[in-house]
């Protein structure tokens, strides 16, 4: 991507970010408390979603901030109307992304967390990061970094929720 498509695509992901955090934030607010049942009010269920929705909305806001500086939006009044190829060309990355989330989807619960995790990770990473344009025997390093990288995600995802958030994955 050319620093101006991924400063129109920064504009766009801000303002999808801002209000899916803002909505998260709201929801985790109207979960019950604990209070009610004489119980320590930081155990709520709203309390971790609540903070995710917190940071994300703050790092929307810095992204939104980042690209209307960068010129986000006298970029999209300058592009109006013209096909783009790396836009086109993201299309196949897009469908890649969304089918790999929604097989996870799919298989979570019917496969062993820590596995799911770990495969999910690699295929991702894997996929994202190999040059099927360059010789194989020069990027072994790509299946390595991303069994590494999938085998640290899927233990400290699942020590994590395990044992200190105290919530059983299936």
């Amino acid at each position: 991507m050319t620093e101006r498509t991924m400063t129109k695509a920064d504009l766009v992901t801000s303002i999808l970010l801002i209000v899916f955090s803002a909505a998260v934030f709201l929801i985790s607010a109207s979960m019950p408390t604990m209070a009610e049942q004489n119980r320590n009010p930081l155990a709520a269920p709203g309390i971790v979603p609540g903070f995710i929705g917190v940071v994300l909305f703050l790092l929307g806001l810095a992204m939104l901030i980042r690209s209307v500086r960068r010129g986000a939006p006298a970029f999209f009044a300058q592009d109006r109307g013209k096909p783009s190829e790396v836009d086109r060309s993201s299309w196949g990355r897009i469908a890649l992304t969304v089918g790999l989330c929604l097989l996870y989807a799919l298989l979570l619960g019917r496969v062993w967390f820590p596995l799911l995790t770990f495969l999910f990770v690699f295929v991702f990473v894997t996929a994202f990061e190999y040059d099927r344009k360059a010789p194989a025997a020069g990027q072994w390093k790509v299946p390595l970094f991303a069994a590494i990288l999938a085998a640290c995600t899927a233990a400290s995802v699942y020590l994590v929720f395990q044992y200190l958030f105290l919530v059983n994955l299936p």
